[in-house]
C-alpha cells in the first residue's frame, strides 16, 4: 500500500491547507501585539547550561531587546544560579559591562554602590549622607529562572503563567533519555538580520529548501535516492507551538575524504546513516534513515540534537524587521586531540549551512513588506511553517 500523498495534513487537519497571510510578518502593530500577547509571557531559552558558569561568581550579561532589558546571570556563593535587572538600584546605571567573566562582586561606576554574588546590596559609598537607607531592599531586581536538563531560561512575568517544565510539554518524556550532561560548549555564532523572526525561523523549519539552498555546502548529505527533497520522515506538533522534526540522512551519501576524517575521529553533523550510534530520546528508531531531530521550542529557539551532540539556537525578535540568530554547539569534551577534529568539522559545516539559511532571509522579507505577495504557499512538508502562524496569530487573537 502506498504512503500517503499527504500524511501531515491527515494527523494535524485543525491547520488547515490553504495559504497563510503574509501580514503577521509585516505588520509593525501586529509585532508589538506579539510582544505583548507571547513573549512577555514566554520562557526565553538563554542558549546556556549551567556548566557553562561552573563556579561561584561565574556570570554572563544578555541583552532581550525585545523587553528592554539587560540580563545578568550569576552563580551566588551558595552555588545557585540567579537572574537580575543588570541596574544598579540606586539611580539605574548598568551594573555590569563585560559581557562573561567571573566576580567578587559588582561595584556600580557611577558611584560605587557594590553588590555581593548572591545580588545583595553590600556597600553604599557615603551611606550617612542617605535618609533611612535599607539596603536589604535595595538589592539587584530578581527575575525569574529556571533550568530545563542544565538549559537556563528565564521568564519577565512578574508571575509565570506557567513553569518552565509545563512550557516543555511533550520534550519532558520524549527527550528524558537524551544524554545532554556532560556536553560542553565548543562554539557560538550570531548574526544580525534584516528580516522578521518568524521569516528567519521557517527557513528551519523544512526540508524543501535542502536541495537547493545546501546544494554546495551539502550535496547529497540529506537529499538524493528515494528522497530528493529531503521529506521529512516523521514530526509531533505539540498544541502549545512546540515541534519535533526528524531530518533524514541520505543513505547513500558517499563522505568526502575531509568528512570520512572526521567521522573516523568521532561524530558528525553529517554522517548520517553511516552512523550506527544509538541515541535514545530522537526519532531514531522510529525514522528510517534518521539523521538528526530539529526540537524547537514555542516561540523563538530550538534544542536541536543526533548521535553524540546538540546545538541550540534562538531567533531573537528585536524589531518587525529586525532578527539576530544565534546559536551554540555542544560535545563531549574531547579526550584526545583527534576527537578535536571531528568536532571542529561539525562546527564549521553547521555554520555554513546556517548562513546559506540566513541568505534568503532579507530579500524574502524585503518582499514581502514591497507587497509582491500577500500570502504564501505551503506544501505539506512545510507544515511546520503553518503551524507557526497559526499558533502566533491564535494566541494574538486570545489577547
Amino acid at each position: 500500500m502506498n504512503a500517503p500523498k499527504h500524511p501531515f495534513a491527515a494527523m494535524y487537519p485543525e491547520l488547515g491547507t490553504g495559504p497563510v497571510s503574509t501580514e503577521s510578518a509585516v505588520s509593525e502593530a501586529f509585532f508589538e501585539r506579539e510582544k505583548e500577547a507571547i513573549f512577555r509571557h514566554q520562557w526565553f531559552a538563554l542558549l546556556k547550561r549551567d556548566s557553562d558558569i561552573p563556579n561561584p561568581g561565574d556570570y554572563f550579561v544578555r541583552e532581550i531587546e525585545i523587553m528592554g532589558v539587560s540580563l545578568l546571570v550569576i552563580r551566588g556563593d551558595d552555588g545557585q544560579i540567579r537572574a537580575f535587572h543588570n541596574s544598579c538600584t540606586h539611580r539605574g546605571n548598568r551594573l555590569v559591562h563585560e559581557p562573561l567573566g567571573c566576580t567578587t562582586g559588582m561595584q556600580c561606576d557611577f558611584h560605587g554602590w557594590t553588590f555581593n554574588r548572591q545580588g545583595e546590596l553590600a556597600f553604599v559609598t557615603d551611606e550617612e549622607q542617605f535618609y533611612g537607607l535599607d539596603k536589604a531592599q535595595l538589592g539587584l531586581p530578581s527575575i525569574h529562572l529556571q533550568t530545563w536538563r542544565g538549559f537556563l531560561f528565564v521568564n519577565f512575568d512578574e508571575q509565570p503563567q506557567q513553569s518552565l517544565e509545563e512550557a516543555m510539554g511533550a520534550f519532558n518524556q520524549d527527550l528524558a533519555p537524551f544524554e545532554f550532561e556532560g556536553l560542553e560548549c565548543i562554539g557560538r555564532y550570531r548574526y544580525e538580520v534584516n528580516a522578521n523572526w518568524k521569516t528567519t525561523m521557517n527557513a528551519f523549519q523544512e526540508g524543501y529548501h535542502v536541495a537547493f539552498v545546501h546544494k554546495r555546502s551539502a550535496p547529497d548529505a540529506f537529499t538524493g535516492g528515494d528522497n530528493p527533497y529531503c521529506h521529512i520522515p516523521k514530526i509531533k506538533l505539540q498544541p502549545n507551538g512546540n515541534q519535533s522534526l526528524a531530518v533524514p540522512a541520505a543513505p547513500d551519501h558517499k563522505l568526502s575524504p575531509t568528512e570520512e576524517l572526521a567521522f573516523k575521529f568521532g561524530s558528525t553533523f553529517t554522517q548520517g546513516v553511516g552512523n550506527t550510534e544509538a541515541c535514545p530520546g530522537t526519532w531514531q528508531g522510529e525514522a528510517d534513515n534518521w539523521g538528526f531531530d530539529l526540537n524547537i521550542i514555542f516561540p523563538y529557539s530550538r534544542i536541536n540534537v543526533g548521535a553524540g551532540w546538540c546545538y541550540v539556537d534562538a531567533f531573537w525578535p528585536i524589531a518587525q524587521d529586525r532578527t539576530v540568530y544565534e546559536l551554540a554547539y555542544y560535545f563531549p569534551k574531547p579526550k584526545k586531540a583527534s576527537q578535536m577534529i571531528s568536532q571542529e568539522f561539525s562546527k564549521i559545516v553547521l555554520r555554513d549551512l546556517s548562513r546559506e539559511d540566513l541568505a534568503t532571509n532579507e530579500v524574502t522579507h524585503s518582499a514581502l513588506m514591497a507587497g509582491s505577495i500577500d500570502k504564501i504557499w505551503l506544501s505539506d512538508q512545510e507544515i511546520a511553517v503553518r503551524h507557526l502562524y497559526k499558533t502566533v496569530i491564535d494566541k494574538v487573537a486570545e489577547s
